[in-house]
């Protein structure tokens, strides 16, 4: 990626999804989250309103995809981490204002002109190797693949499929927020703004 953008240095701070964010996103439904608490199949919530990271967000979806598909929520109590990180990689990539930067104008301006957005998304999202879909076969094994072509391997049956990519387009559509935001140690000086990433400038 070259030198690195002084707002990559910068901490991040990734947004946070209530219980109806989470029912638009996935279609898992306030009254079936409450469902699948019970059952032990989401965490109890310890006081207050169920809160989620995207990470979170992107488990359940990838869950209850697979629970309409015959995989019940007792068979997928964990989703790979590669799988999550893939959907966050497409969230990121292929949407506009997935990030948001505030800092000194300057550079806020030169990270958003002079950043590699593949590299960008990649480091955001733990880079992911390989992200397009998440395949569950008949024996309860699931992987991750990049191509279409390689769902079927020519010795399963039966084959569930979720493509990575739409559950980060959901993500991102029905969230209507930045998934992630870095922003400059106060003590920098200048005019701060706030940007978006391949949204036009939108001062704050």
């Amino acid at each position: 990626m070259g030198d690195v953008p002084e707002a990559m240095k910068w901490p991040r701070s990734y947004a946070t999804y209530s219980a109806g964010d989470l029912a638009q996103i996935s279609g898992l439904t306030q009254d079936m989250q409450r469902l699948w608490r019970k059952r032990g199949h989401l965490p109890e919530i310890g006081g207050g309103h169920a809160r989620f990271t995207p990470n979170d967000v992107i488990m359940i979806t990838i869950r209850y995809a697979l629970s309409k598909l015959g995989v019940s929520p007792s068979q997928s109590p964990a989703i790979a981490d590669i799988a999550i990180a893939g959907a966050l990689f497409h969230a990121i990539i292929s949407h506009a204002g997935a990030c948001e930067v505030i800092g000194p104008a300057g550079d806020v301006d030169e990270f958003l002109s002079g950043f590699e957005l593949d590299d960008f998304a990649s480091d955001l999202a733990g880079h992911p190797q390989q992200t397009n879909y998440l395949v569950w076969d008949e024996d309860g094994d699931h992987r991750v693949i990049d191509r279409d072509e390689a769902i079927f391997d020519e010795s399963t049956i039966f084959i569930a499929g979720v493509d990575l990519r739409v559950v980060g387009a959901r993500l991102m559509i029905r969230g209507r927020k930045p998934i992630v935001t870095l922003e400059a140690p106060v003590n920098l000086t200048g005019r701060r703004v706030r940007r978006l990433t391949g949204v036009g400038a939108n001062d704050s």
